[in-house]
């Protein structure tokens, strides 16, 4: 491709470029209080110091705080109604009382809350979007630094595995003021950063050891199921690097020290009660075995949902077939295709991720007494499903996983068009509602910011900018010559591919493959003589 001869330098930046512009573009998509549950995240991040401030104010009641009301009431006038425009009449000047939050109960542990008060401010719009900004270079610098520090094999794990996990729940859970965010980002480069420590020497070594206590802190500090998330991605990325030498022994010291440090996070966040037995639900609806049945059959319906079977935002932005079937295709297509290739070591980091991915999610249904589709939201289990891809693609020599031209391009068409289609949809959700139709987001808008680039405009932006991203990548990945001939011809050798005639030969594949020719009708004609050009001696 002439994407090629761009310089080795200028091809990176054009990418984390083009990357950190779809994902704003993700982020200034909907409204304030538009990820899930964010009135409880935005009260709990205007909260999230212990002393009272002009923003957040103390009331002598420890349960309870006095907030700006338009915190507590951006999500108001919208959630749960998708036909619903995001026109909430806000106000801004008052404070209101309320005990929804972090400071009542500590469900979350208080490191993220405290990082993203820095930003928090009286006007509402701007604090949002610059949260979402921050979230959104913090994802794209981390993966962009980590792909600096680890070697070849790590970097195609670390693209494939963010790619096709991407749309349409992680390019919007990223780009949220959602803690979520934060444990996706750890979740996507915690595991190879702890490999990478083990692996090289040198600065990159180093690098890769501060890198994994930064990511551990960040995935333990934002969500308490990302603290265990944390333990399970350092043990697999040890895992990958085994091997039987007394440095390996020694390098282990930091990730056994890190599972500590994470284990205890966990055990202090709220979220850690589901472990205990005083907080199961008695479920009276069905016996255990019953329940257990239940969910084991609808738990691929929950597992699916990032890829589009469940809607984005307060659960009420569905999305089209073409985005969920497109990404849903295209994930499961590499992540098998990933499972041609590698050794015991892959197998074991592979099948204890995948493990947790199932085990996670079913422990809380069973846990809180419901059936799939209640309680347990995809995002919950989202990061294991980024470490899982990330791993099953692991190993490979070449960047485009030993996928022929053809495939690149169904993967590289599919994922743009899906993430294009997902943007439109959670534009129009809020911009006018969803029950106004058409591909026109400029008319009859009822929502947006005031800003000088309309939604439409952000529509074409955020496609462009991920199209050039997925481009620029497959011109990474983009088969020479050579290798395509090289793999034709070890296909034929091996009996996989047959010789087939060009359009412009005249012999038949019948002809090229031996077969001879019968004429219906012609009695004389005897049955075994050959058509001219035909391969002597060929039997059907």
């Amino acid at each position: 491709m002439r994407l090629r001869r761009l310089s080795r330098a200028v091809r990176p930046i054009i990418v984390v470029v083009a990357a950190l512009i779809a994902l704003l573009a993700w982020a200034v998509s909907s409204p304030p209080g538009s990820s899930p549950d964010d009135d409880y995240h935005m009260a709990s991040i205007w909260c999230g110091t212990t002393d009272s401030t002009d923003l957040c104010e103390q009331t002598g009641v420890p349960s309870e705080r006095a907030l700006p009301a338009d915190v507590l009431e951006a999500s108001s006038c919208f959630a749960f109604d998708p036909d619903k425009a995001a026109n909430c009449r806000l106000d801004a000047e008052s404070d209101k009382l309320s005990t929804r939050g972090n400071w009542n109960g500590e469900a979350y542990p208080p490191v993220y809350y405290a990082v993203m008060h820095a930003f928090a401010g009286h006007d509402l719009s701007v604090a949002v979007v610059t949260i979402r900004a921050v979230n959104s270079v913090l994802y794209v610098g981390i993966l962009a630094l980590l792909f600096v520090l680890i070697p070849g094999a790590g970097r195609r794990a670390l693209v494939w595995g963010a790619l096709v996990t991407s749309v349409p729940l992680g390019v919007f859970i990223v780009a949220s003021v959602n803690p979520s965010s934060w444990a996706v980002i750890s979740a996507s480069g915690l595991w190879l950063a702890v490999w990478a420590f083990f692996v090289q020497s040198g600065w990159r070594k180093a690098g890769a050891g501060v890198l994994t206590v930064l990511l551990v802190v960040i995935g333990a500090g934002a969500r308490g199921d990302s603290a265990a998330y944390s333990v399970l991605a350092l043990i697999a990325g040890a895992v990958i690097a085994f091997r039987r030498d007394r440095r390996y022994v020694r390098d282990l010291l930091l990730p056994v020290g890190l599972v500590v440090v994470a284990a205890a996070l966990f055990f202090t966040a709220g979220q850690s009660a589901v472990v205990g037995g005083a907080t199961v639900v008695k479920n009276d609806t069905y016996t255990f075995s019953e329940l257990l049945f239940i969910n084991l059959k609808a738990l691929p319906q929950l597992l699916a949902g990032f890829l589009g079977t469940w809607g984005l935002g307060w659960l009420d932005t569905y999305m089209p077939g073409i985005v969920w079937v497109t990404a849903l295709t295209v994930f499961a297509g590499v992540v098998f295709w990933g499972l041609r290739l590698g050794d015991a070591r892959k197998w074991l980091a592979l099948a204890g991720v995948g493990a947790g991915v199932i085990a996670v999610p079913l422990y809380i249904l069973m846990h809180d007494g419901v059936v799939v589709g209640n309680g347990v939201q995809p995002r919950y289990v989202f990061p294991l499903i980024v470490m899982f891809a990330g791993i099953a693609v692991f190993g490979f020599a070449r960047s485009s996983l030993g996928m022929g031209r053809v495939q690149l391009t169904v993967a590289a068409v599919g994922l743009v068009v899906a993430n294009s289609v997902a943007l439109h949809v959670n534009l129009r959700r809020y911009v006018t509602g969803l029950d106004r139709v058409g591909i026109n987001l400029d008319r009859d808008i009822e929502w947006w910011w005031n800003a000088p680039v309309s939604p439409m405009g952000l529509w074409v932006i955020g496609t462009f900018a991920f199209a050039l991203t997925v481009l620029f990548l497959l011109s990474l990945a983009w088969p020479r010559a050579d290798e395509v001939d090289t793999s034709t011809r070890a296909a034929r050798a091996a009996g996989v591919l047959e010789d087939v005639p060009s359009l412009g030969d005249s012999t038949t594949v019948p002809q090229r493959l031996g077969v001879q020719s019968l004429h219906v009708g012609d009695a004389a004609a005897p049955a075994t003589r050959a058509e001219p050009g035909a391969t002597p001696g060929g039997q059907l």
